[in-house]
């Protein structure tokens, strides 16, 4: 079995770019139930409840860019009747909630969906995996929460957000994208259904993941470095060494980019950009 450069502890955060804070927290933490955590300047940190990995949200301003559906994040309820209820939640509230678009989604797989895009520009999945527990998906899999919320967490909704589950992003070459995802990342690649190969990127230990979808390098949209992926080691040691590992063998795992390491105010970290000019961070966060 091949060694990976980083021997990661987690894929602790997920980072997103947005307009503006006040037009997109309201919504975040009204429609997915994410609780807000911190606020600072123009950064916030949210997280859901039942989820250990956290959504750190950039404020950009007016000339930030809407990001294409295939660079969203998602949530997942418990079945298919609450992604419906969800509709008509978010088609009756769209205006009240600022929301440029909510549309249903057709089945894939099993997985029974709608998108929003909030008012910072960023598309959001609400899904139900019913039908993929059906058809043989393991529960702790498909209902990825230990403790249940109830109703009285979004009032009047109709539905539930009860883990938030995943984040995507492009690529041109899966199989090279995977290389790096494993042998750069130390990351596990799985799949939710036998007849697609693996694409989804996620630590061992936790069941939160990051859906790497293949599309043609025409088609590519490219993302500034707010919008990214956090994965942690051990120490600052480890981080060094990680870092000088990647830089003597990113042609090996086609990196575009590797910056110097930074101190932060619970650690250190270095961004850098792969093979599809996705960016990820690696960090040493204290307790």
């Amino acid at each position: 079995m091949t060694t990976s450069v980083i021997k990661p502890t987690g894929l602790v955060h997920g980072h997103s770019e947005c307009r503006y804070l006040d037009e997109t927290i309201p919504v975040l933490t009204r429609v997915l139930a994410l609780d807000l955590v911190d606020r600072r300047d123009h950064e916030a940190v949210l997280k859901h409840p039942n989820t250990g990995w956290k959504l750190i949200l950039h404020e950009g301003g007016a000339e930030v860019k809407d990001k294409p559906e295939r660079n969203h994040y998602g949530v997942r309820v418990s079945n298919n009747e609450e992604v419906d209820r969800a509709y008509q939640y978010l088609l009756a509230n769209k205006e009240k909630l600022g929301l440029k678009k909510v549309v249903k989604r057709k089945e894939r797989a099993g997985s029974y969906s709608l998108f929003f895009v909030e008012p910072g520009g960023n598309y959001w999945e609400i899904e139900s995996y019913e039908n993929r527990h059906k058809a043989g998906l393991p529960e702790h899999i498909a209902y990825p929460w230990k403790t249940k919320l109830t109703e009285e967490r979004l009032s009047g909704c109709g539905y539930i957000p009860q883990a938030m589950t995943h984040g995507t992003m492009e690529c041109v070459n899966l199989e090279a994208s995977v290389n790096f995802y494993r042998g750069a990342l130390g990351l596990d690649v799985i799949t939710h259904v036998p007849t697609s190969k693996p694409h989804d990127v996620k630590h061992p230990l936790t069941p939160w993941y990051v859906a790497s979808l293949e599309i043609p390098e025409k088609n590519r949209k490219y993302l500034t470095p707010l919008q990214r992926y956090t994965v942690s080691v051990e120490s600052p040691s480890a981080l060094a060494a990680a870092h000088d590992a990647l830089q003597d063998r990113r042609k090996e795992f086609g990196i575009t980019a590797i910056d110097e390491i930074k101190d932060i105010s619970d650690g250190q970290f270095f961004l850098l950009s792969d093979l599809n000019r996705n960016w990820w961070e690696v960090a040493y966060l204290q307790d």
